[in-house]
């Protein structure tokens, strides 16, 4: 196991197969992850390394019997992928008062573009999970926009990237990526969270690197032997 203060009193642990961020105390989180998805509050946020033949039965019950092993006995967050752990990237950007740090693990076997590929029943594997910790307090606006700041941040690095789907359109993502956005609640109040804002800025950079750094060592994994 490898940890390392984010902030103060926020950690991330690289353990095997997951990478878990704890907290002293709870952080107000708006996510759509597996576990804990929309608006909660927890102290634990993990994202969780299954197979690439997972069968997603329950993957809430998978979750908590992780959490569980982890000796976590309290609400948290939890999202699964089938990227490669290791290859987790996380990315800090600090501004004054301010910080915020992206933690990004990625898989493009499938990528999708949102508006143009078709409903499935069952989205192929291919994830880019993105947790996002903001050492600051956010308005609720603020956090919807961070929501929105992130999700354009790590499309437009597949843009630039020219990633493509099957059917040759520009990639936004995957059919199953996740996004948590989370904030300490502590110092000046953000009430905006748009990209040229301040936190939104500080997001978007950290989130664009981290995305750019992961697609980078993916792309070389696909040639490896």
């Amino acid at each position: 196991m490898s940890e390392v203060e984010l902030f103060s009193g926020i950690v991330l642990r690289r353990l095997r197969g997951v990478i878990h961020v704890a907290s002293r105390w709870p952080l107000d989180c708006l996510s759509s992850a597996v576990v804990g998805g929309g608006s909660t509050r927890a102290s634990h946020i993990l994202n969780v390394g299954v197979a690439s033949d997972y069968q997603c039965n329950d993957p809430a019950a998978d979750l908590q019997r992780v959490a569980d092993s982890l000796g976590i006995h309290e609400p948290f967050v939890g999202m699964l992928t089938a990227a490669r752990i290791s290859d987790v990237q996380v990315v800090v950007e600090r501004a004054g008062a301010v910080s915020a740090a992206a933690i990004v693990t990625l898989g493009l076997s499938h990528p999708t573009a949102a508006g143009v590929s078709p409903a499935a029943i069952s989205p192929d594997v291919g994830t880019i999970n993105t947790i996002v910790v903001v050492a600051g307090r956010l308005s609720p606006a603020a956090l919807v926009n961070l929501i929105v700041t992130a999700t354009e941040a790590k499309s437009l690095v597949l843009a630039e990237h020219q990633v493509r789907t099957r059917d040759g359109h520009l990639a936004s993502g995957t059919g199953s990526d996740a996004l948590v956005v989370a904030h300490t609640g502590e110092g000046t109040l953000c009430e905006y969270g748009g990209p040229v804002s301040l936190v939104g800025a500080l997001v978007g950079r950290a989130v664009r690197m981290a995305t750019q750094t992961a697609l980078t060592l993916w792309q070389a994994r696909q040639t490896e032997p």
